[in-house]
């Protein structure tokens, strides 16, 4: 199913430039298109786009493919443009026109961009949470070792006393800057894209 078909084919080599791998790196969105997929279903019942009827029915099937991802037995053939689409193709395939009203109100850019929105907020989380780790292990190392005695240095010469234990406190300090950056970072990525339509 390829979203952008006008009836004729295209070079085979213009279909390589512009999709590239994208099928193979759409993978690590799959889960995060089923997330939107599940709250826009939703928002389709709540203004009455759809019957709650039939939001169950999407909602169960999205489930359905949720779990085939995470098993990792979900593919995109070539066939397929990108993850929305299959995912699409295969609620249609099960649901019929109940399948195709999840693309009511939204745009592929909206399905896009939340998409990445949810990748990158979890992965910033991820990222946040193994910092944390870090910093943690660092402060107990720090502790457990403040009274192995080290000089400090300056300009190549002996200047003060240290310890092996405030060497390991010293990285654990510039870790929450890092941290300051993931916060600012994530603040940015989790803002809602939608809304940007096909423009």
């Amino acid at each position: 199913m390829k979203l952008w078909d006008k009836g004729f084919s295209t070079d085979k080599k213009i279909d390589h430039f512009t999709v590239g791998n994208d099928r193979e790196l759409d993978l690590s969105l799959a889960k995060h298109d089923i997330q939107a997929s599940l709250a826009h279903a939703k928002m389709l019942e709540k203004i009455g786009i759809l019957t709650k009827q039939e939001c169950d029915v999407l909602a169960e099937e999205l489930e359905n493919i949720g779990v085939s991802i995470k098993k990792g037995e979900f593919t995109i053939e070539n066939e397929f443009e990108d993850v929305h689409s299959k995912i699409e193709f295969l609620l249609t395939e099960k649901l019929g026109d109940i399948g195709k009203k999840i693309h009511t109100a939204r745009s592929r850019n909206d399905q896009v961009l939340v998409a990445m929105q949810l990748y990158l907020r979890e992965e910033l989380n991820d990222i946040k949470s193994m910092v944390k780790e870090l910093f943690d292990l660092l402060i107990e190392l720090s502790e457990k070792h403040k009274n192995i005695l080290l000089p400090g240095y300056t300009h190549l010469q002996i200047a003060m006393p240290s310890s092996f234990g405030l060497w390991f406190s010293s990285y654990a300090e510039s870790l929450i800057d890092d941290i300051y950056l993931i916060n600012a970072a994530y603040k940015i990525t989790n803002q809602n894209p939608l809304g940007s339509a096909a423009g």
